[in-house]
């Protein structure tokens, strides 16, 4: 934890500083394979002469250290830094670029003489050098050809012996570069620039908003999208419950939804409302997207988010409800031809069901009472054919209906699963 602390601070330090380093006339920033710009450094530290330009270094292999006084991990590198300035002799120069200024980089060295462990390495401050080379964090290694040609920018980790002696003989050079530092905008939301450079570095991201007009009102539910993802735009509060309360395949219907909250207007509408106007201040867009190893939490993940952002306190429970119980007569004979051709016709005036499974018929009916919870205890499961003519969302009409086939529907007391959705205490 440390370490990654340390990495950050390195980071930030570097991004609160770059706008104070003044431009530099190339902006395109280096390239690998690309001449360096010859820079001259006239503000050093521990080298012969009072000058320096990158072209008196030619013939020589360069390494570039861009460091800092206040990196732990930049310091713990000077050792292994300087033996290897010493193994490759004057076919290697390592130059450290101090990043916080001359003063600073002074009194280390100082420091470490008066230690007894003088520095062996030249220091250079050039905050030009430093813009070029986009320095965000530290440690950062350039290499140099004996040419001048930016060869590799890479970590600490990749400066080593047979990296450097490969180096120097010119062979292939096999070292990791590091990743060009990109800046995100900080006014966008980082899953906005997280999507933009690449949508599949997004692990998790959760996002609510309010109405968004012109959005088309829709549902994904997880179990279609590889258990992944929620995608819901412009749905109420009781539906979006009602989704995280579901199963692998439904959400929780709304004959099965119980509300105890002071302000009922906020999960339905009133009456006296239009919907148009409803919406605009009670819908609402959330998206939820999980990794793959929390496939299987994402509707527990949904539900404490809810609970987060609306604060209701919803739980399934079991509870004493008026419900409808579809029962048939011992001789029902409606049975259907099953070589016949089928036919399946439904409207508010009524079912017509021809060579259909008697389940298809009762689901018909339930299709139109969605406010009722209604029991199928027939016991029927051939196909069947029926003709009902009815309106369909009226008990007494259907009922009346059903007569002719046998069938009727019960007022019955029941204990049912529901879920409920209260105000917090």
């Amino acid at each position: 934890m440390k370490s990654i602390l340390l990495s950050f601070c390195f980071l930030f330090l570097f991004t609160s500083e770059s706008s104070a380093q003044p431009a530099t006339a190339d902006s395109n920033g280096p390239h690998i394979n690309q001449l360096c710009p010859d820079f001259t450094f006239d503000t050093l530290i521990n080298y012969k002469n009072e000058k320096l330009a990158l072209t008196d270094l030619r013939g020589k292999f360069v390494i570039v250290d861009f460091w800092g006084t206040f990196c732990a991990p930049c310091i713990a590198a000077i050792p292994k830094i300087e033996a290897l300035q010493k193994k490759f002799g004057n076919k290697l120069q390592v130059l450290m670029v101090a990043t916080d200024g001359f003063l600073k980089a002074k009194q280390f060295y100082e420091t470490r003489s008066k230690a007894n462990k003088a520095m062996v390495l030249p220091c250079a401050i050039n905050r030009k050098f430093v813009k070029y080379f986009q320095i965000k964090e530290v440690s950062t290694y350039v290499w140099l050809d004996d040419q001048g040609y930016i060869k590799a920018i890479t970590d600490e980790s990749q400066i080593t012996e047979q990296n450097l002696s490969d180096f120097i003989a010119k062979k292939s050079l096999q070292v990791r570069n590091k990743e060009k530092e990109v800046l995100i905008d900080r006014g966008k939301p980082l899953l906005a620039a997280a999507l933009e450079m690449d949508s599949g570095n997004v692990m998790y991201s959760s996002t609510l908003t309010k109405h968004l007009k012109g959005v088309t009102t829709s549902y994904l539910h997880p179990s279609r999208s590889g258990w992944t993802k929620v995608n819901a735009k412009n749905l109420p509060v009781i539906l979006l419950y009602q989704i995280a309360f579901g199963d692998s395949v439904n959400a929780v219907p709304y004959n099965r939804t119980v509300i105890e909250s002071a302000h009922p207007e906020k999960f339905t509408v009133p009456k006296d409302v239009y919907w148009e106007e409803w919406k605009l201040n009670n819908t609402y867009c959330y998206e939820l997207t999980v990794p793959a190893d929390k496939q299987k939490d994402i509707l527990k993940i949904m539900r404490d988010e809810l609970k987060n952002y609306f604060g209701y306190n919803a739980f399934q429970d079991y509870r004493s409800q008026k419900c409808l119980v579809l029962r048939a007569e011992k001789d029902f004979h409606f049975w259907a031809d099953k070589s016949a051709p089928r036919k399946l016709v439904y409207n508010t005036g009524g079912i017509t069901v021809i060579n259909y499974p008697f389940a298809r018929f009762a689901g018909m009916i339930q299709h139109y009472m969605q406010d009722k919870i209604i029991f199928d205890e027939t016991g029927l499961t051939g196909n069947v054919d029926i003709v009902l003519q009815a309106e369909m969302n009226d008990v007494n009409s259907v009922n009346e209906a059903l007569k002719k086939y046998g069938l009727q529907l019960h007022w019955e007391e029941r204990q049912v699963q529901v879920l409920v959705i209260k105000d917090q205490e």
